[in-house]
């Protein structure tokens, strides 16, 4: 699926929303792209970065299950 950011005159932003509902969700969907959205997207993407540079590995939940508990006991104490 492909994005694209439209700039759209306030005067027939109404109908260019009817024109997309006409499609369903499967097809298109609305982005807002506000400051919170644009942050998380840079972070998505330096992140798809270091994996794809290999600085990064994925974990099964498993793994990170039995990591965590590791850390638990060392502070427990």
């Amino acid at each position: 699926m492909t994005t694209l950011t439209l700039r759209v005159k306030d005067s027939i932003l109404d109908e260019v929303m009817e024109l997309l509902g006409r499609y369903g969700h499967a097809d298109v969907e609305v982005v807002k792209e506000d400051a919170t959205f644009i942050a998380q997207k840079k972070y998505l993407h330096e992140q798809e970065e270091l994996f794809r540079r290999g600085e990064m590995k994925t974990c099964t939940v498993e793994e990170a299950d039995a990591m965590l508990e590791k850390v638990i006991k060392e502070y427990e104490g």
